[in-house]
This record gives C-alpha cells, structure tokens and sequence, in this order.
C-alpha cells in the first residue's frame, strides 16, 4: 500500500470515528449509568433530614444508551431525557401518566427529585446523585 493510501485509509478512519462520536448520546452519557436504579434513599439539606424508601422497586429510573429515559414513580410512569457529562447529570422530565396513587405514595417527592439532580456518581451497583446547590442527595441500587 502506497503512502497516500495509507493516508486515506488513516482520514477514513477518523471520519468514521467522528461520526460514531456525533450519533452519541448527547453530553456523552457514561455507560456505567445505563440500566435500571432503584431509589433507595435521599437526605435534604433544609431542613436535614434523611430518609429511607420504604418500597425501592416502586421508584425506578432505566437509562438507556440514546440518552432517553424511563421512570417508575409508584403507579405512574413518567419518560425524559438526560445528559451525562463527566460527572453532570441533567434530567429532561417528559411525559408522564397521571394516576392518583396512594396517600402514601413518594411517587411526587420523587419525580421532583428527579428533576433537581445536577451531579452523579457510580459505585459498583450504588448510584449517587447529588442535587442542584448540594441541597439534597439520591441513592439508587443497581436492579
């Protein structure tokens, strides 16, 4: 194979690359968090408190590599988008059902949770998410 060849084959590989980057998800989300969390916990800075999830299986966010999502929040199901970026995370809430759950039900506190996230971190199968102005925290469990 001549130079020039080698050349071209080389600029034909960097293209390829470049494009596979740009049909990414956008922010370029990590694959460590891609799957379905369960919440288990969550603290609030003002006033403090923290708090244990009674029912974890009842609050689930599954992300998916196309930078889209899906949520359980009791007995309704809400879908969004996220971008991850090095340790950002932004959360798009969409479309959601409306059924009235349970008095007791989190599935409210938990998708105004969703919504406040700003970082993350993964741990083996821990999730941690930290909110906007450090003003709380969400721990979610690999499913």
């Amino acid at each position: 194979m001549t130079a020039r060849a080698r050349l071209f084959v080389a600029a034909l590989a960097v293209v390829a690359v470049l494009a596979v980057a740009a049909c990414s998800p956008s922010g370029g989300s990590s694959a460590a968090l891609q799957g379905t969390w369960q919440w288990t916990a969550s603290t609030e800075a003002t006033p403090p408190s923290q708090a244990v999830v009674p029912d974890p299986e009842n609050y689930t966010i599954t992300f998916n590599a196309d930078g889209t999502f899906t949520a359980k929040a009791d007995c309704n199901e809400v879908a969004g988008t996220y971008t991850a970026d090095g340790s950002n995370l932004a959360l798009v809430l969409g479309p959601s059902t409306l059924a009235m759950c349970p008095e007791e039900s989190l599935g409210s506190l938990y998708t105004s949770y969703l919504d406040l996230i700003a970082t993350y971190t993964v741990s083996g199968d821990e999730l941690q998410t930290t909110f906007i102005d450090d003003t709380g925290t969400m721990t979610f469990t690999k499913a």
